[in-house]
């Protein structure tokens, strides 16, 4: 009877002497990030060229002096500068080529509007240092890889800790450029897993302005990257307004996007639908538990930081 009054009034009833008090093992986390796929890695590469693309390949080819003929001056500074015939390979015309739906002169278009950004915007020299503080929450972060290879992208919008929209933009960039240097050899594309569990119209998240910037960033620069998009335990509200937009998304993106929930049943043991299981997309192992995975992964910006920018480095310098 105490120990029901003592609840009401807040207060913790006395534990007599004798009664053994049983204390849950605490939580053993790990900091180290996982940037890199490992030799032994299960990996689904993206298709090789079939002839037809190979043609429109080499008809891209045909213009290559034309695409990188009279790009933008970088400035010199300390950072690195952009290998333009170097990025203009075959396997990133291929990319375009597929976000075209093979037309190769369309593809030409964006690869040239492409190089001209990157030799304006430069995402390759945006450098850890400088986006220290964009990544001291860890509300955006590359970590781990997904079923098929690609390296999942994990955004948690409810710990945004900034409000300068051109730094947001760098800071997505950044990442980016980051999900490109951890896909294994043969994989093209990332899985993004964003915790919508917290997602509130009040809750301080990233301006509509942005977001938009960052999508019209993605479609013009980053085509035909996007893997999966795996939305956690989103509120109903979130899900009947997807459900009408979701008309108006173009099919093959609409395709990728799927709910995950998290305490219930919904999806449980599949692939694909509105509803997915988690689990069988991404090893429970190399999920983060906070998605729904076994790996007890806590983000510290003191253990990230310094591997992101060994990569970093290593890249930069080669």
């Amino acid at each position: 009877m105490s120990a029901f009054f003592s609840g009401l009034l807040g207060r913790k009833p006395a534990i007599s002497e004798d009664v053994a008090v049983v204390e849950k093992p605490a939580v053993v986390y790990d900091f180290v990030p996982r940037l890199e796929p490992s030799p032994d890695m299960p990996v689904d590469p993206t298709p090789e060229a079939t002839p037809e693309e190979q043609q429109a390949i080499d008809q891209v080819n045909a213009q290559r002096t034309k695409l990188l003929a009279d790009l933008p001056m970088e400035p010199i500074d300390d950072g690195p500068l952009f290998d333009a015939s170097g990025w203009l390979s075959d396997a990133r015309i291929l990319i375009y080529l597929r976000a075209c739906k093979g037309d190769a002169q369309q593809a030409a278009v964006r690869l040239r509007s492409t190089l001209e950004w990157r030799s304006t915007y430069r995402p390759h020299a945006i450098t850890p240092t400088s986006m220290r503080t964009e990544g001291a929450t860890g509300k955006m972060f590359i970590n781990g890889y997904d079923g098929s290879g690609r390296p999942i992208l994990y955004m948690f919008p409810h710990l945004e800790n900034t409000s300068d929209a051109a730094e947001h933009l760098r800071y997505i960039v950044f990442t980016m450029e980051q999900a490109l240097r951890s896909m294994p050899p043969g994989v093209t594309k990332l899985t993004i897993v964003i915790d919508a569990s917290q997602f509130s119209p009040l809750a301080r998240t990233v301006p509509l302005s942005t977001a938009r910037e960052f999508l019209s960033v993605l479609e013009k620069h980053y085509p035909d990257r996007l893997g999966r998009a795996l939305v956690l335990s989103p509120p109903a509200y979130f899900v009947v307004f997807y459900r009408i937009v979701a008309p108006f998304i173009d099919p093959v993106t609409k395709s990728k996007i799927a709910f995950v929930d998290l305490k219930g049943e919904k999806g449980k043991g599949r692939r694909d639908g509105d509803w997915v299981d988690i689990r069988e997309l991404v090893h429970p192992d190399m999920l983060q538990s906070e998605a729904g995975g076994d790996w007890m992964y806590k983000y510290s910006q003191d253990a990230y930081w310094p591997v992101l920018g060994r990569m970093y480095s290593a890249v930069t310098s080669a």
